[in-house]
């Protein structure tokens, strides 16, 4: 046939699209079953049947909803009208490509896909971890998204192929390297190894690929959050679930100049979380550097939380940053960088530390006094500045104390975390009124557990003693009646329950502290073991002598007992030590001591039992506190009932015979020899016989012998 008269068949089929259809049909046939056969058209169309009709004549069957047309008839129909073409040379020349079956275009397309690999082999150094990566694919076919994207994009594979020998390169990565951060070095793109992007996916296969080859380790198809992390992180890449999950959200936008200040921050790890924030590890891409981001909650969540008081609550925390950023300012202070709280999620972003308080000290447990009390001014002078600017902390803690090391090595410390902060200077009705209590374990004063409008600068004072103590021993303050330090009556009396005899500022909390170590001869002139050659004198002074030894007293070893314990505690007169009773936040954490003392002394014969029984009965006579007065009944039933002193008991039945059944003090008593003196009934028994002594001791004893009071 000549080329007119193909053209002029062309333009009449194409010229009724009714045999588009037909056509196609044609093809799709043949590419399946290398054959025509017949086609059938379902819910046929008038112009259609009129079409195949007119040029077919009788030879097309129309029945049933459906029109059949055999190849055969058609191409009959195309030479008959003067075409002597076939159907396979027709079809070829009006799609204008060769006319393949299915399993030939699928041998054609596997031939040019091993080329398309081959070629990244060529290219590749043999045995290197890209080479095992290309070779292990290439047949590989449970990695479905590969040879899929081969199929629809093989430009984009490429470029993910030679992403990967591109990371490769970079393997062994330093450790703690971040996901987002090493997106950059090798794209210039933050999110270009998403877990769910095509970068991320093909970097989480091959990096399993590697894995595989070198420990046969199983391959994941889908991985969860918990196992990308554990894939990454076999290659030292930090991937935090919580980070990616706000990774578009953290847009500065509230600058003046909306060209520099409207840009991304781009969250890193997860550092903690709080009651009404989280805190990120983010990269500022235009400071470049690390920042540690607070980012608050949404006001949904405020509301759901703290209902009505939640919107009042929210909206103060961003007025009080937007307040900390223009008007704080103290080397002791953190210090807030950027800022966005115009739109949700609200943060703002700060100094990144090197350490918590709390992380410090459990990394370096052998830090220097000196270097602690250091980290302490640094603390008393940031909240010193803030009470002066009429700002309470209210939330004075560990993890709220930041460390950062200047040039020469050296640390210091900033107070963080203002979400709990209360300006007396605000004319905001919602300002420090939040009527809910708050609290942390051993660091909030007992007003602010009940109502945090209570709180003040004076809660402020509570929780420095609690940092002072656990800056001194790295222990709760809860422990501080148990564990003394060196400065314990300083955090004894910051952490007074009773405000009134708290330190009133934090001045005077630094001038008791540099007092302290103004005493050239401290250890020695207050130790506990001074008492011993101490000469009274004057009363006021002597108390005050000895309440500061004993706020050194400590729990011995037992053959050291008696020369470091006993001695210097029977030494101390009565009169004194009466007077000493009364202090009761000395007393707690001494009577406890005396206490595991006692108890464990190696010679007890050595000892001045009837004097320490004495001393130990003023402090239940002398004591108001109930607490204090059951520490001594049970160090007086070890001396009487142990070790069978003769004075100890006297006094212990003068005691017990005073109390009326049933009382709380009556109940302790009974518990307590129930639970630690259970050998010693008949022993008791013995020493209250004839006595009237209160029921439900008598009930613990088991003694129903009453005749003494009828």
């Amino acid at each position: 046939m000549s080329k007119n008269e193909l053209e002029k068949l062309l333009q009449l089929l194409q010229s009724q699209p009714e045999f588009d259809k037909l056509l196609r049909l044609f093809e799709e046939k043949y590419r399946s079953y290398g054959s025509f056969g017949k086609v059938e058209i379902l819910n046929p169309s008038k112009s259609e049947i009129d079409a195949f009709v007119g040029l077919m004549g009788r030879k097309v069957r129309v029945e049933n909803f459906k029109m059949t047309v055999k190849a055969t008839f058609f191409e009959q129909a195309i030479q008959q009208a003067g075409y002597s073409y076939d159907l396979h040379s027709l079809l070829e020349a009006y799609f204008q490509k060769q006319l393949i079956t299915k399993r030939k275009f699928n041998e054609h397309r596997e031939e040019k896909k091993r080329g398309f690999f081959e070629c990244f082999l060529n290219q590749a150094n043999s045995g290197s971890s890209f080479y095992k990566f290309i070779s292990f694919i290439k047949h590989y076919n449970n990695a479905p998204f590969i040879h899929i994207m081969y199929k629809k994009n093989p430009e984009l594979l490429k470029y993910l192929l030679k992403l990967i020998n591109k990371l490769f390169d970079y393997l062994p990565l330093k450790k703690g390297t971040y996901l987002p951060i090493l997106a950059y070095e090798l794209t210039k793109d933050y999110y270009a190894l998403s877990p769910k992007s095509d970068g991320g996916r093909m970097m989480l296969f091959a990096l399993q690929v590697l894995n595989h080859s070198n420990s046969n380790t199983e391959l994941i198809s889908k991985p969860n959050e918990e196992q990308i992390k554990a894939i990454l992180l076999r290659y030292n890449i930090l991937f935090c679930p919580d980070a990616h999950r706000i990774m578009h959200s953290l847009w500065i936008l509230d600058g003046q100049n909306q060209e520099e200040d409207n840009y991304q921050v781009i969250p890193l790890y997860k550092i903690g979380e709080g009651s009404f924030a989280e805190v990120y590890r983010v990269f500022d891409p235009v400071l470049k550097k690390e920042m540690a981001c607070k980012v608050l909650f949404e006001e949904s969540l405020f509301l759901k939380k703290y209902e009505k008081e939640g919107a009042d609550y929210y909206l103060r925390f961003k007025r009080e940053v937007k307040f900390l950023k223009e008007k704080i300012s103290h080397q002791n202070i953190i210090q807030i960088n950027k800022t966005q709280l115009v739109n949700e999620p609200a943060f703002f972003t700060m100094p990144l530390a090197d350490y918590s308080l709390e992380k410090f000290l459990a990394l370096y447990p052998q830090l220097s006094e000196d270097m602690r009390l250091s980290i302490f001014k640094d603390i008393l002078n940031g909240v010193a500045y803030l009470h002066d600017c009429k700002i309470s902390h209210r939330d004075l803690a560990p993890h709220n104390i930041l460390l950062f090391k200047n040039k020469d090595g050296a640390f210091f410390a900033k107070v963080a975390d203002f979400g709990l902060a209360k300006d007396y200077r605000s004319l905001s009705a919602s300002t420090g009124l939040f009527v809910n209590g708050y609290g942390r374990a051993g660091y909030t004063a007992p007003e602010q557990i009940s109502s945090l409008k209570n709180a003040d600068h004076l809660s402020d004072i509570y929780s420095l003693g609690a940092l002072l103590y656990f800056l001194l021993n790295g222990k709760s303050p809860e422990e501080r009646y148990r564990s003394t330090v060196k400065y314990q009556l300083i955090v004894l009396k910051a952490m007074e329950e009773d405000r009134s005899k708290r330190y009133q500022t934090v001045k005077e909390l630094m001038a008791d502290i540099l007092l302290m170590n103004r005493r050239s001869v401290s250890d020695r002139e207050y130790s506990f073991m001074s008492l011993k050659t101490y000469e009274y004198k004057e009363f006021p002074a002597d108390v005050k002598k000895v309440l500061n030894c004993i706020s050194s007293a400590e729990i011995e070893t037992p053959n050291e007992i008696l020369e470091k314990f006993i001695t210097p505690f029977t030494s101390i007169p009565i009169e004194i030590f009466v007077e000493c009773v009364k202090n009761d936040t000395v007393m707690f954490p001494f009577m406890y001591i005396a206490e595991k003392n006692i108890n464990n002394v190696m010679d007890s014969k050595e000892v001045d039992w009837d004097q320490i029984s004495i001393l130990i009965d003023s402090v239940y006579n002398g004591s108001r506190n109930q607490n204090l007065q059951i520490n001594a009944i049970k160090i007086l039933m070890t001396i009487a009932l142990k070790i069978n002193n003769l004075m100890a008991q006297s006094l212990l039945v003068g005691i017990i015979v005073s109390m009326d059944s049933y009382t709380d003090i009556s109940q302790q008593v009974a518990f307590l020899i129930e639970k630690s003196f259970s050998l010693y009934h008949d022993l008791l028994i013995s020493i209250l016989r004839g006595i009237e002594y209160p029921l439900d001791i008598r009930d613990v004893l088991n003694d129903y012998d009453f005749s003494h009071s009828v």
